[in-house]
Formats: C-alpha cells, sequence, structure tokens
C-alpha cells in the first residue's frame, strides 16, 4: 500500500517518488507529536487524524535530523526529537532572506535611494534598524556575520515558542465546543444546562464533590449494578474529560438531547466512550440528588406559602399532578398493552410530581405504565405515607382518593363535581375557580422538568435509564430558577 505525505500541498506518493524518498510515521511521544502537528499546519479533528499510516515524507526534514547512513545500511533514521522545517511557506521567507544577501562586493550606492529601501526593510521588520548615514557597502564576509547576527537576534528561544504553542492551543480550546468557551455567557449556560449562570453551575458542580472526581465508567449493561464511584483512586481508562467537562456534556444531553454520537464528535471521542461517560454521570446523579431530604417539613411550607395560599388554603401541603412521557413501542404485546395511554393515545411511561405552594417540587414519583390511572399511581407511590394529621392535599378531579386521606386526618382539596346537579352552585364554583389559579404552578412545575428535552420522545433503547433520567431531571428542575417571580 503506498504512503501518502500529510503536509498540506505537498504530493509525494511512496509509488512515484522512488526509494530516494523516505516516508516517516509520527512520534510515540505525545510532546514531539504534538510538535510535528503544529509545524505541518494541520488540525487534529474529523478531517485529520494521526495513526500508523499517517506519514511525513524526508522532503521536510533538515540532513542533520537524520543519523549518518553507511554503504551498508542506507536507510533513512530520524534522530530523536527531530521535527520537520522544510516546506513551501518557509521556502518563501529565506528566497527573501537570500535577495537581501546577494549584493556585490564595494559597490558605490545612491544614499538616497539606500534610504528608501531600508525604510521599506523596516516596515516589514520592526527589529531591524536603519544604519545612520552609509557611503559604500561592505564587503561580503562583514556583510554575512552581521546578516548572521540579525538571524539570531530573530530567532526566539525554546521557551518563547514554548509559550506561543500553549497560548495557541488555549486559544483553540476555546474555539472548541466545550465548557471554557461559554463560560462567559449566562445565555448559552443557560441554553445548554438549564442553570441560570456560570456561577450557579460551579456551584452546583462543587455541590457534587469530591465523590465526582472518583467515577470510574460503566457501560449500559451495568448501570443497575451499585453505583458507579467510590472514595477510590479511580478505575478504568483515563479521564478523556475533565469533571466539570463530562457534568456539561451529561447537562447538554439531558437539556438539549443532543444524540450520543453528535457530542462524540464535538470532542473526538466515540459514541461508545461517549455513552459510558453520559451513563455513568446520570446514574450517579440520580444517586446523589436522590438522596437529598426535599420534602419539607409543616413549618417550612407554613413558613414559605404564598399569600393566595394563607388566604383561601391555608392547609395546604403539598400540590399534586401526573405527567406522561412517551416512550418508543414495544416489542412484547405485553408491554405494548400495559404502557399504551388512552389519553395520548401513544405508548408511554407516567410519574407523579409534587410541589409546595412555594413552588419547589417536594416529591418526584418513580415511573409507572402509561395505562395506570392517577388514583393507582397516588396510593402506591408513596406521597400518602407523608402526609400528617391536619395536611391539606391539593389534586385534580382524577385523583378522588378522599376515603384514603380520611382515614389519615388529612383533607382532600379538589374542584367539584356536579354529582346530578345541573349547575355548581356560585360557593362550588368559586371554590374551583380558586383551585384552578393555584394549581396551575404544578402544571408549570411538570413543564420545567420537561424543558429537559430527553423527556419528550424516549427511544426504547434508552428506556432502561429512564426511571434515573426523570428523577435527575426533576431534581435539577430545583437547581435551575423557581416558579414565580413574585412569590405572593
Amino acid at each position: 500500500m503506498p504512503h501518502h505525505c500529510c503536509v498540506p500541498h505537498c504530493t509525494s506518493n511512496s509509488a512515484k517518488t522512488g526509494k530516494d524518498v523516505s516516508f516517516h510515521t509520527f512520534p510515540r511521544d505525545p510532546v514531539v507529536s504534538k510538535k510535528w502537528i503544529v509545524a505541518i499546519r494541520r488540525d487534529v479533528g474529523k478531517d485529520f487524524r494521526v495513526n500508523k499510516e499517517t506519514r511525513v515524507c524526508s522532503l521536510h526534514f533538515e540532513k542533520s535530523d537524520y543519523f549518518p547512513t553507511t554503504e551498508l545500511h542506507t536507510r533513512k533514521v530520524l534522530r530523536g526529537g527531530s521535527c520537520p522545517s522544510i516546506f513551501y511557506w518557509t521556502k518563501q521567507t529565506s528566497a527573501r532572506r537570500a535577495l537581501c544577501r546577494v549584493v556585490p562586493k564595494k559597490r558605490k550606492v545612491d544614499t538616497a535611494s539606500l534610504k528608501v529601501e531600508t525604510l521599506s526593510a523596516t516596515s516589514r521588520s520592526p527589529e531591524c534598524e536603519p544604519a545612520s548615514s552609509l557611503d559604500e557597502m561592505p564587503e561580503s564576509n562583514s556583510s554575512d556575520d552581521s546578516l548572521t547576527q540579525l538571524e539570531d537576534a530573530e530567532s526566539p528561544s525554546k521557551a518563547e515558542l514554548k509559550q506561543k504553542n500553549l497560548s495557541l492551543l488555549h486559544l483553540r480550546s476555546k474555539e472548541k465546543f466545550s465548557i471554557l468557551r461559554f463560560c462567559n455567557s449566562d445565555a448559552d449556560i443557560k441554553f445548554y444546562t438549564g442553570f441560570s449562570s456560570y456561577s450557579g453551575l460551579h456551584n452546583f458542580f462543587t455541590f457534587l464533590q469530591p465523590a465526582c472526581n472518583f467515577l470510574y465508567y460503566i457501560g449500559t449493561e451495568n448501570t443497575s449494578q451499585g453505583t458507579p464511584y467510590a472514595m477510590i483512586n479511580k478505575r478504568g481508562p483515563t479521564r478523556s474529560l475533565s469533571p466539570m467537562e463530562e457534568l456539561f456534556v451529561t447537562l447538554v444531553r439531558l437539556r438539549k438531547n443532543f444524540p450520543e454520537k453528535l457530542i462524540g464528535d464535538l470532542y473526538n471521542l466515540s459514541e461508545g466512550h461517549m455513552s459510558k461517560i453520559l451513563n455513568t454521570w446520570i446514574i450517579f446523579l440520580s444517586d446523589r440528588l436522590g438522596s437529598l431530604p426535599i420534602w419539607p417539613n409543616r413549618e417550612q411550607v407554613q413558613k414559605t406559602m404564598p399569600q393566595i395560599f394563607r388566604q383561601y388554603y391555608p392547609t395546604t401541603r403539598v400540590i399534586v399532578d401526573c405527567t406522561e412521557i412517551f416512550i418508543g413501542h414495544p416489542s412484547a404485546a405485553e408491554c405494548q398493552r400495559e404502557t399504551f395511554s388512552t389519553y395520548k393515545h401513544h405508548n408511554t411511561a407516567k410519574g407523579l410530581i409534587g410541589i409546595a405552594p412555594s413552588g419547589q417540587i417536594t416529591f418526584i414519583s418513580s415511573l409507572y405504565a402509561g395505562r395506570c390511572s392517577d388514583k393507582k399511581i397516588v396510593r402506591h407511590c408513596g406521597i400518602l405515607d407523608l402526609i400528617e394529621e391536619g395536611d391539606g392535599l391539593m389534586v385534580d378531579r382524577g385523583f378522588d382518593i378522599s376515603p384514603d386521606l380520611e382515614t389519615r386526618g388529612a383533607k382532600l382539596i379538589m374542584p367539584s363535581f356536579l354529582s346530578g346537579q345541573n349547575q355548581f352552585t356560585t360557593t362550588q364554583l368559586v371554590d374551583s375557580r380558586n383551585i384552578a389559579t393555584v394549581r396551575v404552578h404544578v402544571e408549570r412545575a411538570v413543564r420545567k422538568v420537561k424543558e429537559f428535552e430527553i423527556l419528550k420522545s424516549v427511544p426504547i433503547t434508552l428506556c432502561p435509564m429512564l426511571e434515573k433520567i426523570w428523577n435527575v431531571c426533576g431534581h435539577l428542575a430545583n437547581f435551575t430558577g423557581t416558579l414565580f417571580n413574585n412569590p405572593n
């Protein structure tokens, strides 16, 4: 198989050039390999990747870059640390310098024309200073010495080159899709993550430490076995992204529902590796956030209760509502039947959200098949075990669970039914309107959770992770702002 030179505009081909031109693979040393990439002016990405077939031909190396050859051993071998330095763009620079060197010995020149030429050279190179007065050109030897000194002064030191390379890498990182690129724009942070500012996102990351620094990647088949983290040295492959970057891509996946393949391409990672990162973080966030005590006691609810609740429904402890998430069509007939929602005319998963009167999400249920009724879910999700005597539970008409609450000494707050009447009484009508006015906030909470676009329509391949995704999105809604601009 013929080798091709990867340097831009170089047409060297091992099938045509013969044995005079050799082709060299990139060094194994990542530092030297990076120098080669910078020297040949290529960017590693979708269009260029370094592998064992990537070659640079010998036309781009100096003779001093090779070990001496003998008659018996004619194969060209590069010295350690050698770097390609001969390119069409460097040849143009050398040609310009050569023009400056070719001058006759002891030739009288016109002083006025010399000043014009000196001024032109000075405008090209700020480091060159014109001579005060010249009546005669110096001999070639002294000219060569002066030019050599000038070239030495112009050539940057290794430290300066290293600093410039680091600056270039920093600028390139800002051009890539990363948290570093968006950290100075709160609008971009809100768009991609839901957090109102970078400082809020960073505070959330701080809250997750130090456990997030010890995550080890797991595959989808292991997501139900244990936790993906431990307070030990990180296991598995070396991290390709920093913990903060991994959190960012996970939030982007949840918030914007970017495909794993797309996110992997944005970071030059394979789809499989990116999938492991995302699954690991979703499980970690579900465990970490799920352990938070979000159910407030009665005193906390009363302290943060808005005025409209104090006026009409002062005993309200929680407002609940159910929502459905579209899922892919299951292959098993029994699963199709259990998940089919007659209300949505689609296969769905169903969950219950509870909020305090202040708008804070205080309860997130497990997910149930779309065929389950609201009444069945509220009885089995565990929220009734948290209700105390004297509490009020505000629901919609589909949650007629009065007997369950009466045994606990609690009250059901629900819009009235006609119950055989031709029309509502004035009291019933006013009460139903008041309930509808305050219940709208739980619907806003549900919409806030569903702003995480991954919940809009979940493919059947993602259903094993859906329970944890639902739990994470529900808790993240509490971190991404309140429901009320004015609590009253």
